[in-house]
């Protein structure tokens, strides 16, 4: 019977319940809108934490995540959300009203906003799920990582987009999408993110990120361990 739990495809059957009910919890926490960004940090903690590394189960660690870092997450959602939502309408306007190459000129310039913005949201919550920094800091290491690691930048927008297109594309079958996407979307995320985040983790416990050109006040551990840490577990520096 031991045997049978740790069979391949029972471990993959667990894995794929925990995935739906990572995505039914995802989706309750976003209905009120200003708590996405809390919700998005927790997403990625737990996937990466529970999914990912077996460590804890999924509630527990959605919780934990969601309440430690809600104040923060908070701040940076709505800083980034109004960013992005200024450009997203000022693109638009542009694009239907606008004439002339000044008019192609600043549209090129929104854009290019717009996507630094999403590529900033996609790290900031990360970072938060990481480490125990306020939304100034985030936004930040959000910034400064999004610009060093701008190959993988450009992987993970690629990314994010190619998936909305597909969502977009199939809106007829929306329910069925997401309570599959979303934590399937992070899986993905996480094995680009965690080599970029594993560079700007120390083993030990204190923190040294001068070399990362990054103010140790602003990146702290968010936990304790007396052990390796989960989120070492996998990875190299030197990836």
């Amino acid at each position: 019977m031991e045997r049978f739990f740790e069979s391949k495809p029972v471990v993959y059957m667990s894995k794929f319940i925990d995935m739906i009910m990572l995505n039914v919890i995802f989706l309750i926490s976003c209905i009120p809108v200003f708590t996405i960004g809390a919700a998005w940090t927790a997403m990625y903690y737990t996937c990466v934490k529970v999914i990912r590394r077996d460590r804890g189960k999924v509630w527990q660690e959605y919780k934990h995540s969601f309440v430690v870092n809600f104040k923060a997450a908070t701040g940076v959602w709505v800083i980034l959300a109004v960013a992005e939502g200024v450009l997203a309408v000022l693109t638009f306007r542009l694009l239907v009203h606008g004439h002339g190459s000044l008019s192609a000129a600043v549209i090129g310039l929104a854009m290019a906003g717009f996507l630094f913005t999403l590529a900033m949201m996609i790290y900031a919550f990360a970072v938060l799920s990481r480490f125990t920094v306020n939304a100034k800091g985030t936004i930040q290491n959000a910034v400064f990582i999004s610009i060093h690691h701008g190959g993988e930048t450009v992987y993970m927008l690629v990314l994010t987009l190619g998936l909305a297109t597909l969502i977009m594309m199939g809106w007829k079958f929306l329910p069925v999408i997401l309570l599959i996407m979303p934590s399937a979307y992070m899986l993905l995320i996480s094995l680009i993110m965690e080599k970029i985040l594993i560079q700007y983790t120390p083993e030990e416990e204190e923190v040294t990120s001068d070399d990362a050109g990054i103010d140790p006040e602003d990146m702290l551990y968010a936990e304790e361990h007396k052990d390796k840490p989960w989120y070492l577990e996998g990875g190299d520096k030197n990836e």
